[in-house]
């Protein structure tokens, strides 16, 4: 929920506030938003409009007042036309009791644009059966949403902070290193 004297809503392509539980860009307005990107005045202009901070954030506002992050613009994964957030997706697959890390990424397609893929590393102790993955997240996803192909690693690939790379995910689908 936002804070007081922060103003937040959930927008379509056009600026408009879409109905509750409906996906779209989060923006907000109040005294924490910046002025502007430093000497970048097209830059500013592109993010800030009205007071509005359009954060490049994807997220639905429910009924309950909360406001649910689903992932980056930018994320987004477009298959067979539908979208789909990747955070959405990794969110279920930390729901199941052997997954430690995963990161969902887009897997060029031919027919579809864009599959799904995840990359999935086990808890301490644990294993991943794919089968046993992929029949929880069925039963918990719409079905354009579960991954096509899991792969199953140590790691994941990050960057010198510690981020985890979903671009260098991908690579990881072309290597005969997974399951």
């Amino acid at each position: 929920r936002p804070v007081a004297g922060v103003e937040v809503k959930v927008v379509d392509d056009s600026g408009r506030e879409v109905p509750g539980g409906d996906a779209g860009e989060i923006i907000t307005r109040g005294p924490h938003v910046m002025k502007g990107y430093f000497r970048k005045p097209e830059a500013t202009a592109a993010r800030i409009r009205d007071r509005w901070l359009f954060t490049g954030d994807i997220g639905r506002r429910e009924a309950d007042g909360y406001y649910y992050h689903l992932g980056r613009r930018d994320d987004m994964i477009i298959t067979g036309g539908l979208n789909v957030y990747p955070g959405e997706v990794e969110a279920m697959v930390y729901q199941h009791a052997s997954v430690q890390e995963a990161i969902v990424f887009a897997i060029p397609d031919g027919k579809r644009g864009h599959v799904i893929g995840a990359a999935v590393v086990p808890r301490p102790g644990a294993t991943i059966v794919e089968k046993d993955l992929l029949t929880f997240l069925r039963a918990n996803l719409a079905n354009f949403k579960v991954p096509q192909r899991i792969m199953i690693r140590q790691s994941l690939p990050r960057t010198s902070s510690g981020k985890t790379i979903r671009e260098a995910a991908v690579l990881l689908s072309d290597d005969s290193g997974g399951s």
